[in-house]
């Protein structure tokens, strides 16, 4: 059989044969599938502008407020959740996080650095005398650093490694045990393709005084006199490591949870907790803190990860704040405008961790938007009900921000346990007078997404028919036209006005002269009257909000 194709103003015919198009099918096939197979081992690049993401959006854009104040989009749970449950021995208590997932640049593989721990019966034993010291030494032992990997982020597998053994098992996914230096927790796992010869490092926590040998880490010597610091290593493959470098100062002198990053100049940062008092700080009786400190958020700096600037405070409770808010962990993603970040929120009147968004110019000055939690906790006893504790970093691809977390059954401390003397009475309630210990952190591997280009945004204060309004400090638009990334619900309108530097209103621009914006639009240019690039003397922009949600505005060329 013949195949002809006539094409108009050509007398020539082309005759293929049936055959000839089998083969050219076969080749398109074979040429497709390899293209595609190459895509699936390779991550999406971060480009902000690929994803319409607009730069951050913060109170700092804007001179004057009115009847307008900030939403935060609350987190989705992946349906699939809980993507990894205890299962083996050294893990079945518990798949606790503090570590690292990341989509790996090198060969495509999602890969995840966590800790685990065996189940923790002993809890369950009658308490003998100093048993509070004695659970809180106990829990802490069973924390071992553990690798998982996934084809797609949703179905994680323990690969069998050859590093540590367990009773009956000669292969585990664990990578440090205790006999190299006590527990390892929070791993912050750096990939670096160019760098051929140790394209993987990390830096861990590492507490020797619960291994074999309460004065080293490896072939270091541990801190003194906290026997717990922060730890270098590198690798070939992120899997088998070599201790370079430790216990790196300041990071060893504070509590026991730390991520570093590498900023995109190649200088390294930290965030971790620490602990301070100060005067009107409300402490709660139950609070698992033997000296009553309150939990906040300290930054260091490094240029080259070894030597450290000493820690500063960046994030702690304000005068907005309720008296038992406290924070465990920042986790930072560096965007176009400042940095995004997933702040782990610790209620200690409830003993429940949730996760919160805050953002930042400078990585230093914190501002977090409505200050609810960006992902509910669902009920205690399911997995994230009673705490969840966030990875290294968010991960963004496809227009997608994913959160991987350890979701725990059940809560940080106790409040009613009747062995922890005295009681007292608050509210009609007996719950403990005193500190009483961490408790297992029974969880699984789970992970929520965002629309990353929506995290947050401004909106109308009144709801309603009630407009709100916005002016931004001076802009400097340089011919260039408005788009915004806006949602107007129905019988909503979104305007907007330029003025100039003495805010007046500028002929053409007014927000009379404005085209009114409906509907959902993640990128829309505003157009006027005088058309959509802004005049010469344009310094100013009076956002008109009624019913809509301005996420984010933007000066394209």
């Amino acid at each position: 059989m013949n195949y002809f194709v006539k094409r108009p103003g050509y007398k020539i015919i082309f005759k293929k044969t049936a055959t000839f198009f089998k083969i050219i099918i076969v080749l398109i096939c074979c040429f497709t599938s390899k293209a595609n197979a190459q895509n699936d081992r390779k991550p999406a690049a971060l480009n902000y502008d690929s994803q319409n993401r607009m730069p951050l959006l913060m109170p700092d854009n804007f001179d004057s407020m009115l009847i307008v104040s900030w939403r935060v989009e609350q987190g989705v749970e992946d349906s699939r959740n809980p993507l990894l449950e205890p299962a083996m021995p050294w893990d079945s208590g518990g798949i606790m996080a503090h570590g690292t997932v990341l989509h790996d640049p090198i060969d495509g593989l999602w890969k995840a650095w966590q800790v685990s721990t065996p189940p923790e019966e002993w809890l369950n034993s009658p308490a003998p005398k100093g048993w509070i010291q004695g659970l809180w030494a106990l829990h802490e032992t069973q924390r071992r650093l553990t690798y998982l990997e996934s084809k797609d982020g949703v179905h994680w597998y323990r690969p069998k490694l050859p590093y540590v053994r367990w009773p009956g098992y000669d292969s585990t996914n664990i990578l440090l045990d205790l006999n190299s230096g006590g527990t390892a927790v929070y791993a912050s796992v750096l990939v670096d393709p160019k760098n051929k010869e140790w394209p993987y490092e990390m830096f861990v926590i590492r507490n020797p005084s619960l291994g074999p040998d309460p004065n080293h880490v490896g072939f270091l010597p541990a801190p003194s006199p906290e026997k717990r610091g922060t730890y270098r290593y590198r690798s070939h493959d992120g899997k088998d490591w070599k201790l370079v470098a430790g216990p790196i100062h300041p990071l060893g002198k504070g509590g026991d949870v730390s991520y570093v990053y590498r900023k995109l100049d190649g200088t390294y940062m930290s965030y971790f907790k620490n602990y301070s008092l100060k005067e009107g700080d409300r402490i709660i009786p139950f609070d698992n803190n033997s000296q009553q400190l309150v939990r906040r958020i300290g930054r260091s700096t490094s240029p080259d990860g070894n030597e450290w600037t000493p820690e500063i405070t960046v994030l702690g409770r304000d005068w907005r704040d309720p008296g038992y808010a406290q924070f465990m962990e920042l986790c930072p993603l560096q965007v176009e405008g400042g940095y995004f970040a997933m702040v782990t929120y610790y209620d200690a009147s409830t003993k429940i961790i949730s996760l919160e968004m805050a953002a930042s110019r400078d990585g230093i000055h914190w501002w977090r938007p409505d200050r609810k939690t960006a992902l509910p906790n669902p009920p205690l006893g399911d997995y994230g009900g009673g705490m969840m504790w966030q990875m290294h970093n968010p991960i963004v691809e496809h227009g997608k921000m994913f959160i991987y977390y350890g979701g725990a059954q059940g809560l940080h401390g106790e409040i009613y346990d009747s062995r922890a003397l005295p009681r007292i009475e608050v509210g009609g309630e007996s719950v403990s007078g005193r500190p009483t210990p961490t408790l297992p952190f029974n969880s699984a591997l789970c992970r929520a997404s965002w629309d990353f280009g929506r995290l947050w945004a401004l909106v109308p204060s009144a709801g309603g028919p009630t407009v709100g309004q916005a002016v931004t400090r001076l802009e400097n638009p340089d011919g260039g036209k408005l788009a915004v990334n806006v949602l107007v619900k129905k019988g909503g309108d979104f305007l907007a006005e330029l003025e100039d530097e003495s805010g007046k209103p500028i002929p053409g621009y007014t927000v009379d002269d404005c085209k009114s914006i409906k509907g959902d639009h993640h990128q829309i240019f505003v157009s006027w009257k005088g058309g959509q690039k802004a005049p010469a003397n344009a310094a100013r922009i009076r956002f008109f909000l009624k019913s809509a949600f301005l996420y984010g505005y933007a000066w394209r060329k």
